[in-house]
């Protein structure tokens, strides 16, 4: 095992994650986070200093709701002048301070850029936004931001949920055939029983060498039952225990 081939993975809150790698500092979906480190994690001022430490830095935004956007991530760029802003399109139409604040690139659907060795494309959503598919070197990363197979049975027509199915499968398609590494992804505990669906999907879809769920809020609980229930995919499933949980993933040799 290479030792330099590794990620640490850090859980910030909801849809929130930071990810070290290499001289690489990412940063997804930043809604908030706890003040304080619990046990082994990060707290808002641990984060600070690797974002002033870090080589490289990339804040990513894939979309503009309250719980996966906070404009305080803008404050970011007087610690680090090096720092990059990656944000949905829709973001500037809901922000038009952000561009006063920092220099940030929007991406669409469809969108791809190369900055300071990585390669971002933009994938489409089920609801607002895109979605991330991030490539370092060896390491792909996958952000899903709200694309899910949103299935709310409750509230729903049987042709609304069969709408809804064939919008996430059609999104699907145009990522499938790219190596995913990390997948971060909605298992929203709020879709009652069906939770799942689209976790399941992407998981023998894809088979990433590790499953991060995502988008529960302060459900932490969901991401053991998922990670029980997928058991027998065979592909590892982290279980968030509390904010600021640090995880450290190795790539393979088979990944890489």
């Amino acid at each position: 095992m290479d030792n330099r081939a590794k990620a640490v993975i850090y859980y910030l809150f909801h849809s929130g994650f930071a990810v070290e790698y290499k001289d690489y500092l990412l940063i997804f979906d930043y809604y908030r986070m706890p003040d304080n480190a619990a046990l082994d994690g990060l707290a808002e001022k641990e984060l600070i200093n690797k974002i002033v430490e870090a080589k490289h830095v990339f804040v990513f935004v894939s979309h503009s709701h309250y719980d996966h956007f906070n404009p305080k991530v803008f404050d970011w760029k007087r610690y680090n002048s090096s720092l990059t802003y990656i944000l949905s399109s829709d973001v500037k139409d809901a922000f038009s301070q952000a561009e006063k604040e920092a220099a940030c690139l929007y991406l669409s659907p469809g969108d791809f850029i190369e900055k300071n060795g990585i390669l971002v494309r933009a994938y489409g959503s089920t609801d607002l936004g895109v979605s991330f598919l991030v490539e370092i070197g060896d390491l792909s990363i996958f952000h899903a931001g709200d694309l899910n197979w949103w299935h709310w049975a409750d509230e729903s027509t049987e042709q609304e949920l069969m709408e809804e199915e064939k919008k996430f499968k059609d999104e699907v398609k145009k990522i499938e055939g790219k190596k995913i590494d990390v997948m971060f992804f909605p298992v929203d505990p709020r879709l009652g029983e069906h939770y799942w669906l689209g976790g399941a999907y992407m998981l023998e879809k894809f088979r990433p060498a590790l499953f991060v769920p995502m988008h529960f809020g302060e459900n932490n609980y969901i991401t053991e039952r998922f990670a029980d229930k997928m058991m027998h995919l065979g592909v590892p499933v982290l279980k968030i225990e509390h904010q600021g949980q640090r995880y450290e993933f190795a790539l393979s040799s088979k990944n890489r």
